[in-house]
């Protein structure tokens, strides 16, 4: 089990034992609170819900950090007890303007914080994403009921608790790792500390490791690079072959400007120059409608990309050097071999003449975008077959129908109180107050011990609900009972997945034994009943161990199973019912499904990009097909005309230009094929639950590719077969 959490104890102990680390910053990042600023009349607030940008930090964090201060010291602001800075966007948002430090929120409706500072906002692709910084010094009042254990325990390990090193010049990562296992063993023990292994990550690659949330991989990153490049490159072949093509429709010209005097030299350099002229105007196109499609792009794919060339000077120099590049590169070629025909055979139209080695270039070209084409289509249809596959499996437990409520308080009065009110609404079935749903980014869980046995050799994780929480989510028992509703974790519910780890096929041998969770004080309760396995994660892992109890002060939500689908009218009376409960607060919900379907934000994304790719890349091999087909129909004009008189149909003549292209997608599809699989079998693999990828992608692939293939060389081939062939026979 790898999280991205850890202990404050292992920051205690490292800065005061380890002289290799010279600055560790610490953040405790909170999921959700209630903000509320008091008004001028002191009898009236103002109430904003927060969600994933709070943070518990002070001083040192900001020594780690380049954050711009706007106001306030980032040395002493947090120094205190009960102080909070905001970033500048926040502090707009609570009172209106800058005018802030010395100004008072209530968070939660119980500490209050006098706001010591502001920051500038963060740029919106950080990994940390805090707007909303409490002073460590008041973590006592945030979390009085376990904060002893929080600063003091090896063990208590929170995903949301991040610890920060800045090593001194010199210092290697391995060996403070190493310090820090002898920390835990002195600790915790040998025995307890077997279960916990401390690692460095690099700041650098946190937004790249997936074992610790990162949210894209190098790979990916790599391979959506490469196609861009072979997008650019496959254009630029389609241009030299389109651009070669006309050439031979200005062989007169070139051969007169000869006879006048012109150098090959000039010559080359008045096609490169034409060359730099659609380049740039290309280019300059291309601002204006990545300026217009921009703002459409950012709301389709969930991203907040900009474009300015004028203030972005990497973006503005990689464009500089990309429209040098592409010049050279596609202009190139065409100028040297206008430059190089001989003035008698131009102005003779006699320079169409390729030598076997270009033509065949000019095919192999044709089929590698065609390639690029077909792989691109095949993984599009497999990414959307897999994605549907990840909204549509069994997850174990229902999803449907469930609304996610925020509870402020958990206290027994309140939740008994609100459950009780719910429950009279006919259209409200079940009520379970839980920590979380089954399926979350939760990462709480720890060390177990079964039985009589000492520490088991792999973590397991928990659940912490009430006794309504099996009904509400329909999560099936297959032995013994659900367990009885209590404040603290003594009774236990646990997988199918756990039972075989711990070494038992039947239920029934694990049911009455003793069960103990690290991470819930360590005290020993009972196993009472055996759950169906249900998917707590994503689909990229596998299902793990996994148990359910009863720990009142953990709950953190009400799931709200509801019956109809008039949901707005069941919501307006849910947060009525809510808010007579809890006044201060703001009310909010969301459903389940929802917040399962965030699982796999990342791959709708990536099928979006890489269907996007096709299309682009489609179109720009059907440009390659109709420049290759122009010029095919230039060198053969002769061919065609005799042909005609011959006797030769229009149908014939088709045929016969269209058979050759035919051929060249057929030998992409073949070497497409083996190419994709392989690429999306290993892109399947990330996947602990994934699609078997069937044959008929390959079949409907090669259909389309051959179609549209066909479509596009038929326009050009006919207009070559129905030429005048006494026209064809005299420009020869």
């Amino acid at each position: 089990m790898y999280d991205q959490g850890a202990p404050l104890a292992l920051a205690r102990d490292v800065k005061a034992s380890d002289p290799r680390v010279k600055e560790i910053g610490i953040l405790l990042r909170m999921h959700n609170i209630n903000v509320a600023i008091p008004q001028n009349n002191q009898t009236t607030k103002r109430m904003f819900a927060e969600h994933e940008n709070i943070g518990i930090t002070d001083g040192h964090f900001f020594n780690l950090f380049d954050y711009e201060w706007e106001q306030g010291n980032k040395n002493t602001a947090l120094a205190e007890p009960n102080t909070v800075v905001l970033s500048h966007g926040l502090a707009e948002k609570y009172f209106g303007g800058q005018d802030v430090m010395g100004k008072t929120i209530v968070v939660d409706n119980k500490n209050t914080f006098k706001v010591t500072g502001v920051v500038k906002d963060h740029p919106a692709n950080t990994d940390i994403k805090s707007d909303l910084f409490l002073s460590l010094a008041t973590l006592d009042n945030i979390y009085p009921d376990f904060v002893k254990d929080l600063k003091k325990q090896w063990s208590f390990i929170n995903s949301t608790n991040s610890v920060y090193f800045c090593l001194r010049p010199g210092a290697n990562p391995r060996d403070v790792e190493r310090n820090i296992a002898q920390l835990n063993i002195k600790a915790q023990g040998a025995n307890m500390a077997k279960a916990f292994h401390f690692i460095l990550l690099p700041l650098s690659e946190m937004h790249f490791d997936g074992r610790f949330t990162g949210v894209i991989q190098h790979s990916l990153l790599t391979t959506l690079g490469a196609i861009a490049l072979l997008l650019l490159i496959i254009a630029c072949v389609n241009f030299i072959n389109m651009a070669t093509a006309q050439s031979f429709k200005r062989a007169k010209e070139i051969g007169t400007r000869k006879v006048l005097g012109s150098t090959p030299q000039a010559i080359f350099l008045q096609f490169i120059a034409e060359t730099a002229y659609i380049v740039t105007f290309a280019a300059l196109l291309s601002f204006v409608i990545v300026t217009v499609s921009l703002p459409i792009l950012n709301s389709w794919v969930h991203t907040q990309l900009s474009f300015n060339v004028f203030t972005d000077y990497r973006l503005a120099g990689f464009i500089a050097a990309g429209l040098i590049i592409v010049t050279l590169v596609a202009g190139s070629y065409p100028a040297l071999i206008l430059s190089r025909f001989k003035p008698a055979d131009a102005l003779k139209n006699q320079v169409g003449k390729q030598t076997r080695t270009t033509v065949l270039g000019r095919k192999g070209l044709i089929i590698v975008q065609n390639i690029v084409a077909q792989v691109l289509i095949i993984s599009t249809i497999i990414i959307a077959m897999q994605v549907k596959y990840l909204r549509t499996a069994d997850l174990g437990f229902n999803k449907d129908a469930v609304i996610m409520l925020p509870i402020p308080g958990n206290g027994q009065s309140q939740t008994d109180y609100l459950r009780n009110q719910l429950l009279n609404d006919p259209a409200i079935t079940n009520v379970s107050f839980c920590h979380n749903a089954p399926a979350s980014d939760n990462a709480n869980g720890g060390s177990i011990k079964y039985d009589t046995r000492d520490w088991e050799k792999f973590a397991g994780a928990t659940t912490v609900a009430d006794a309504n929480y099996v009904k509400t989510f329909g999560i099936r028992l297959v032995a013994g009972r659900n367990f009885r509703e209590s404040d603290k974790p003594r009774e236990y519910l646990i997988n199918e997945t756990l039972m075989h780890m711990l070494g038992f096929n039947d239920p029934e041998q694990v049911i009455g034994k003793q069960f103990t969770a690290g991470d819930l004080s360590g005290n020993a309760g009972t196993i009472v009943g055996v759950v169906k396995d249900f998917h707590a994660k994503s689909f990229y892992a596998p299902i793990g161990p996994e148990y359910i109890t009863t720990f009142r002060y953990r709950y953190q939500y009400a799931a709200v199973k509801i019956n109809t689908n008039e949901s707005s009218a069941v919501i307006d009376r849910i947060k009525k019912q809510w808010q007579s409960v809890y006044p201060e607060h703001v009310f909010e919900y969301r459903f389940l499904d929802e917040q399962v379907a965030d699982f796999y934000r990342k791959e709708d994304l990536l099928n979006k990009l890489i269907s996007s790719s096709a299309v682009v890349a489609i179109f720009i091999s059907c440009l390659g097909l109709l420049g290759l087909i122009s010029l095919l129909a230039i060198q053969r004009t002769k061919e065609i005309g005799i042909r005609k008189v011959l006797g030769a149909s229009v149908t014939h003549i088709t045929g016969l230009l269209s058979m050759d292209f035919l051929k060249l997608v057929l030998i992409a599809i073949v070497i497409a094929g083996p190419i994709a699989l392989l690429m999306m079998s290993k892109y399947l693999q990330n996947f602990a639950y994934r699609i078997e990828i069937k044959w008929w992608v390959f079949a409907l692939t090669a259909f389309m590719a051959s179609a549209i293939a066909l479509i596009t060389v038929s326009f050009q081939a006919i207009k070559a077969a129905v030429a005048n062939p006494v026209k064809s026979l005299r420009s020869e």
